[in-house]
């Protein structure tokens, strides 16, 4: 029913019930006499009803008009449960541009390119290792040249002599042979030197080499084995047996200290450690128990003043620093990290990549506390230094514009 007829109804059912009280006829007046009032009963009953008439055509075009807001513009709703955020607010993507090459499985970097091993693209819906190739991407001009294909690759080091790439076992297909080391021109590609990968992965152990170099330096830790190796040949100056699997290496830039995160999985009632060597002989300085055993183990990174260090916890992520002398704990920046947690040292900022988040953030290189963060789709590298910053993730390298609030 609308409102048309509601009034027509009330202003029937109004007539009928008053036809008692209002005359048919129009009263006799006799000069003199004073007017009664009840002649003018009929006129105001109709003033009464146009105004109730109009006031409940007003009232029903409001509720209508509310009607339709609501429609068109719904209540929000409060959670009940908060999400939670890290001590810095994430901002949207720090991403200028992209490369989009496919998936960066380790990058390295040089003052005119990135460097960054990468599967062009998946089989069977997975990324293939023995299709894993090579892209140098020039920083200026984002121009991009590409070699490969170099199979079970995950190592690059950059040195004087050239850009190392490095393969392990593919344990997926133990017959394959893909353990080698190759020297190439950081600027043409072209193979300059091929050699034999030294050590052997730990037997039930997903333990892939692992690579870290500086102009004059060259190590590689594999297995329970550290190896001392030629910069310019490949060639193995020195070994070392460790105490457990190598998960992680890292040097400083001055090659003055070697940090390894050692992984006790084959023993699950020991500890993993974090070791500190002089970065020229071998020589180890100190130990320390930390976190990660059986889940990859520790992820080093070499600090000016240290070494901080990231692992999974099976439940959450963590985050500690360490000092140079003595592996002191100095910190720990636990900010609400998942089990994707991974630390980079560059630009003189600490930079904390998780992937199961989506997060990276740049903190202080002394404390830890997080400067600013940005939310990147599943990002799990980052190199870089004055000049710029990058990332690699699942669908290839990102050039970075920083929060200006990053330590710089």
């Amino acid at each position: 029913m609308d409102e048309q007829e509601e009034l027509i109804q009330r202003l029937t059912r109004f007539y009928r019930e008053a036809r008692n009280d209002v005359p048919s006829t129009a009263p006799t007046w006799m000069p003199g006499q004073r007017r009664n009032v009840r002649w003018l009963q009929p006129v105001l009953a109709s003033i009464a009803l146009v105004i109730l008439a109009a006031g409940v055509t007003v009232s029903i075009r409001m509720v209508r008009d509310q009607a339709t807001r609501a429609k068109i513009t719904p209540t929000p709703t409060v959670s009940a449960v908060p999400t939670p955020s890290p001590s810095a607010s994430a901002t949207s993507s720090w991403v200028m541009s992209r490369i989009p090459i496919g998936q960066v499985w380790t990058m390295s970097l040089d003052p005119s390119a990135v460097f960054a091993l990468y599967a062009p693209g998946p089989t069977a819906g997975r990324p293939n290792p023995s299709e894993t190739k090579l892209a140098r991407i020039d920083r200026a001009s984002g121009a991009v040249t590409t070699a490969g294909p170099f199979p079970s690759a995950t190592l690059l080091a950059r040195v004087t002599a050239g850009l190392w790439i490095g393969a392990g076992a593919n344990q997926a297909t133990p017959g394959a042979d893909t353990q080698w080391l190759t020297l190439l021109d950081p600027t043409t590609l072209t193979v300059k030197r091929r050699v034999r990968l030294p050590g052997q992965p730990d037997p039930n152990t997903y333990s892939p080499p692992q690579l870290a170099g500086t102009s004059n330096w060259l190590w590689s830790g594999y297995g329970h084995s550290l190896y001392r190796l030629d910069p310019t040949t490949g060639r193995v100056l020195l070994t070392k047996t460790l105490p457990g699997t190598v998960a992680s290496i890292s040097i400083d830039p001055l090659g003055q200290r070697l940090y390894l995160g050692v992984d006790a999985a084959s023993n699950p009632n020991a500890e993993a450690l974090v070791i500190e060597l002089d970065g020229s002989s071998g020589a180890s300085l100190a130990s320390a128990p930390t976190g990660g055993a059986g889940l990859g183990g520790p992820q080093v990174a070499a600090a000016p003043d240290g070494v901080w260090i990231a692992y999974a916890t099976g439940m959450m992520g963590s985050v500690e620093h360490r000092t140079a002398k003595g592996l002191s704990l100095l910190s720990e920046a636990d900010h609400g990290h998942t089990n994707g947690i991974h630390a980079f040292v560059a630009a003189a900022a600490l930079w904390l990549v998780d992937s199961m988040a989506q997060r990276v953030s740049c903190a202080d290189l002394r404390t830890g506390t997080i400067a600013a963060s940005s939310q990147e789709m599943f990002p799990e590298l980052f190199v870089g230094d004055s000049k710029g910053s990058y990332i690699g993730d699942a669908d290839g390298v990102g050039f970075l514009r920083p929060d200006p609030a990053c330590p710089h």
